[in-house]
C-alpha cells in the first residue's frame, strides 16, 4: 500500500486532498489535547529567513502514530464499508 492510498475491490484508490486535511485536523487536535503546552516549539532557521512554529520532536512522533492510525480508521470504517 502506498500512502494515502487503499483498495476497494482491487481497485487502488486515493485519499482526496480535503479527506487529508480532516485527518490532519483531528490528528493535531488529539495531540494539543495529550501534549498541551509542551506541543509545539519556536524554531529558528540558520539558512532561510524565517522562522517557525514546529512539533517538538515527542508530540511529532505521536502525531505520526495517531495520523497512521486515524488514517487507516477512516479507510476501514469510512472508505471501504460503502454500501
Amino acid at each position: 500500500m502506498k500512502e494515502n492510498e487503499y483498495e476497494i475491490n482491487n481497485v487502488w484508490q486515493k485519499i482526496k486532498p480535503q479527506e487529508m486535511e480532516f485527518i490532519h485536523e483531528i490528528t493535531t487536535q488529539i495531540t494539543e489535547i495529550k501534549f498541551g503546552e509542551d506541543t509545539m516549539i519556536y524554531e529558528e532557521q540558520e539558512f532561510t529567513s524565517g522562522n517557525e512554529w514546529r512539533f517538538t520532536d515527542e508530540a511529532q512522533d505521536f502525531y505520526n502514530q495517531m495520523y497512521d492510525e486515524i488514517e487507516s480508521l477512516y479507510i476501514k470504517l469510512i472508505k471501504t464499508n460503502k454500501k
